[in-house]
């Protein structure tokens, strides 16, 4: 057995200050999207000293945020101007899927992982603790505030939007005449499906006020012929009827198991015979383990879920699954955070 070679002290330290500062890392993404940083760039490139006029900041403060931002990959210099990268360039209005509504995980979830301790120990999430209410008045003053739930809105689609460009591309629709997105917010999975694959019909099915801007986003992109949002209750159904597809993303990873198997039940009793159901989630190793950021994830979701919800191993979507009726469950990973997890009613 070889002997285990003793690591240097400094690689441990640098990689705990990797560890460390990593709330830096978000914070800096965080603060270069609420100054407009990306946005400004998307219309000219400009030297340190240009950007900080522009965005009435402290010329040398700007100097350091750029500097930080091209470290991390969202900025490219060109001696002494900087412009947007790649990734960068997805943070702006004139992408074609905005990704700068991510920017909004960092209020108020930054705050509520200080108590992350907390959550361990008492194994509950912590929004009194760290804001004084709980979720559900959280998620009340939301769905009546028009301006921050068309902001959440956006965040919904800006995570949903290129896993359904992918989801598009991976799964054969062909067999399908028309889909459910079952609490799909604003469509961003069930939309880009519906352009990609012209036969398709959708039904868009969430709260009321949430389908008020799934129509506009629908119209938006010119599926209003073919796709419709239609309200529905999640928990005591029932669903709206007439689709033989349904997805069902990033749902089940906010409820308990017993909440999970109702939702799931309500999909079986919506679907005919050789229906088939999507259900996108992260999907944890049958060990528990997985990437980075499918854990973080699930810690997260101890942090701000009252029922309970967590990150599942593909085993125990199997599970859910086979007991709601679905056979023939197969697991297929994805680009990005989620994997497509496909089931069948017999």
């Amino acid at each position: 057995m070889t002997p285990a070679r003793a690591l240097n002290p400094n690689a441990a330290l640098n990689q705990l200050w990797d560890i460390s500062l990593a709330f830096g890392v978000s914070q800096t993404f965080f603060a270069a999207c609420k100054l407009n940083v990306f946005e400004e760039l998307s219309k000219e490139q400009a030297s340190a000293e240009g950007l900080a006029s522009r965005l009435k900041l402290h010329p040398v403060g700007c100097r350091r945020l750029l500097m930080a931002l091209k470290e991390l990959g969202l900025v490219e210099q060109d001696g002494a101007f900087f412009r947007n990268s790649d990734v960068g360039s997805f943070c702006t209005s004139r992408s074609p899927i905005s990704l700068d509504a991510l920017s909004m995980f960092g209020n108020p979830f930054y705050h509520m992982w200080e108590f992350l301790p907390d959550a361990l120990s008492e194994y509950s999430p912590r929004w009194q603790q760290a804001l004084g209410t709980t979720a559900r008045e959280v998620f009340a003053a939301l769905y009546e505030d028009p301006v921050r739930l068309r902001r959440f809105t956006s965040l919904m689609n800006a995570t949903g939007n290129p896993q359904g460009q992918e989801i598009a591309e991976r799964f054969d629709f062909t067999p399908f005449t028309c889909l459910l997105d079952v609490a799909g917010g604003p469509g961003g999975i069930a939309r880009p499906i519906g352009r990609r694959h012209p036969h398709l019909r959708g039904i868009i099915m969430d709260m009321p006020a949430v389908c008020q801007i799934a129509e506009e986003y629908i119209h938006a992109d010119g599926l209003g012929d073919r796709f419709a949002a239609a309200p529905a209750d999640l928990f005591d159904g029932p669903y709206p009827g007439g689709a033989d597809l349904i997805v069902l993303s990033s749902i089940l990873h906010d409820w308990d198991d017993d909440t999970g198997r109702k939702i799931l039940r309500h999909c079986f009793e919506a679907l005919p015979s050789g229906g088939a159901i999507l259900v996108v989630e992260a999907v944890l190793n049958d060990d528990f383990s997985g990437s980075r950021a499918a854990l973080m994830l699930d810690l997260h979701m101890l942090i701000v879920c009252e029922s309970g919800g967590r990150e599942r191993s593909g085993q125990e979507f199997h599970s859910m699954l086979q007991e709601a009726g679905f056979h023939q469950v197969e697991i297929v990973p994805l680009l990005a955070l989620r994997s497509l997890i496909i089931a069948r009613k017999p």
